[in-house]
């Protein structure tokens, strides 16, 4: 049988290194128009990592407010300065740290609307943040008050790890716990969909506003009164899942709400009231050693 021997002519020997540089070419010039597309026509950016795009993929989207949106330039540069106070800046840092361990994305929005109570702030600063990040599963809403007080518990292997696993979880859109006086919105975690943007559109009507003064009230009205489909989209946590209150808050000491060394996250509203915000900060510090 006779052997057959491949025999490339000179011709071909001369395409090969040919074709190969133009395929060089062409990636190189794809990449480049990328850069280009990017500098010219930028997505949206984090207020913090000013990230690029394509690194737009982050799970967990943690979102806060801070009252002075001018601040916001000086927590993008450097969140050891002093940001309007030494509290914010100390909360700033703890959940940028925080975000950094797992690898979430933190957002930092300021107030816009001053015609409602701050608290409303809440409800533009998550329609923003899902929409400039549209691949984040989860947005994790915390007011600038609360502070992580024990790092180790991720929300990925803890509070989301059953919704993400178990089909009986799949319609829920909202995870938040109810203290004394019924649902908290100081932290809360919201699914990134269009129910979730219906919904917080639909709390932030002007026509509800003008009967509420909170937007944890009229949350509470839609669930209880509005349509039934509501509340069954709500996953209702033990308050200390996501936020402990402190031991002289409105609830008293319940150990249902109250903060315990090992929770989560501690809420420390109202210190500035209290003027005792050094001696909780001081507490909390502690733990976190």
């Amino acid at each position: 049988m006779p052997y057959y021997k491949s025999i490339r002519s000179p011709i071909q020997s001369k395409q090969r290194p040919e074709l190969f540089y133009c395929a060089l070419i062409f990636v190189v010039a794809v990449f480049i128009s990328f850069i280009l597309l990017d500098l010219i026509y930028p997505f949206p950016e984090s207020v913090i990592s000013g990230d690029p795009w394509w690194k737009h993929n982050h799970r967990i989207t943690i979102v806060t407010v801070i009252n002075n949106v001018n601040d916001i330039d000086i927590a993008m540069v450097d969140t050891e300065k002093e940001v309007n106070n030494n509290n914010i800046s100390t909360s700033i840092r703890n959940k940028k740290n925080y975000s950094e361990k797992y690898g979430y994305k933190f957002v930092i929005k300021g107030i816009e609307d001053w015609d409602r109570e701050p608290s409303w702030a809440n409800i533009p600063a998550l329609l923003k943040t899902m929409n400039e990040y549209p691949n984040s599963d989860w947005l994790w809403w915390i007011d600038s008050n609360l502070f992580i007080s024990n790092p180790s518990i991720s929300l990925t292997s803890t509070i989301l790890h059953d919704i993400t696993l178990s089909p009986e979880y799949d319609n829920k859109e909202i995870i938040i716990g109810n203290d004394c006086f019924g649902i908290n919105t100081a932290s809360f975690l919201i699914h990134n969909s269009h129910w979730s943007r219906k919904f917080l559109k639909t709390v932030y009507n002007p026509r509800l506003f003008k009967d509420f003064k909170y937007e944890e009230t009229v949350m509470q009205a839609l669930i209880d009164f509005e349509d039934i489909e509501v509340g069954s989209r709500i996953l209702f946590v033990p308050l200390r899942t996501l936020n402990s209150l402190p031991l002289n808050s409105s609830c008293g000491n319940d150990y249902r709400y109250k903060w315990h060394k090992g929770d989560f996250v501690v809420n420390l509203a109202g210190c500035e009231v209290q003027k005792d915000c050094e001696n909780r900060f001081k507490e909390v510090m502690d733990c976190l050693k």
